[in-house]
């Protein structure tokens, strides 16, 4: 038993370089750990504030704002400058006198001149011609041209009045340009023989003066005068109506 306790303990060469080995390394990684834990490696930290992060975001979020504003006055400021600038201009442009200049050996001139109204018939003009008075445009030649036919013709140019949507302002500044040709007639409303639809059309009679009117003929005959005409109808009957009426 000794014996085998002494072949126990013996090693052979190989043996104990590894042991050796195996012992050189266990101690090397212990003085590494104790290194480490004793002096560990520096680390740079960053600490983080959340109140700060606010803080500086909000700081840049004004800075933004001020300039923002900032380039708002100035455009602002530009824009006002440009706006005096081109009334100033406006105003001379309007102050000055064009005169036509002298013509000199053979320089070609430019005359200025304004433009004409021409003097319109408003019973013969058509909507293009119509748009040539001042504050007329299609909308407005259309419906002159339409009430025009409407009436059978103006005997008077503030009839004008009556289309709609002309208000005295508007007349106001054509009216030196409109005329009614004095041989002109309109066309007439028959007053005995027109249909219901027809007498209905003219804006001087309502729907409610037609039903007399029809109703009357064909109950008692033919309507022969004005004034029998406005019996018929009543008082309140349209007078510039009886430069349109015919009872032949």
């Amino acid at each position: 038993m000794k014996d085998n306790f002494k072949r126990f303990l013996t090693f052979s060469k190989s043996e104990r370089t590894a042991i050796i080995a195996i012992l050189t390394i266990v101690v090397m990684l212990l003085i590494t750990k104790y290194l480490l834990v004793k002096n560990p490696p520096k680390r740079t930290v960053y600490f983080h504030n959340l109140d700060s992060i606010i803080d500086s975001q909000q700081r840049q979020i004004d800075s933004l704002l001020t300039l923002d504003s900032i380039k708002k006055a100035e455009r602002k400021a530009s824009y006002k400058k440009s706006k005096n600038s081109s009334n100033q201009n406006t105003q001379k442009s309007k102050n000055r006198v064009f005169k036509e200049p002298k013509l000199k050996d053979s320089i070609h001139y430019q005359s200025f001149k304004e433009k004409t109204i021409p003097i319109i018939d408003i019973n013969t003009a058509d909507t293009m011609l119509l748009k040539e008075l001042p504050g007329i445009g299609s909308s407005f030649a259309k419906r002159i041209v339409e009430y025009r036919d409407r009436l059978g013709g103006y005997i008077k140019t503030e009839q004008l009045l009556e289309v709609y949507g002309m208000d005295t302002t508007r007349f106001g500044n054509i009216e030196n340009y409109v005329i009614v040709d004095s041989i002109f007639k309109p066309n007439k409303l028959r007053i005995n023989y027109d249909s219901f639809k027809v007498l209905n059309r003219h804006p001087y009679l309502e729907y409610e003066d037609v039903k007399k009117i029809v109703n009357y003929r064909e109950q008692k005959g033919l309507i022969t005068s004005w004034e029998q005409l406005t019996e018929i109808v009543g008082d309140d009957i349209e007078p510039k109506l009886k430069e349109y009426a015919e009872f032949q």
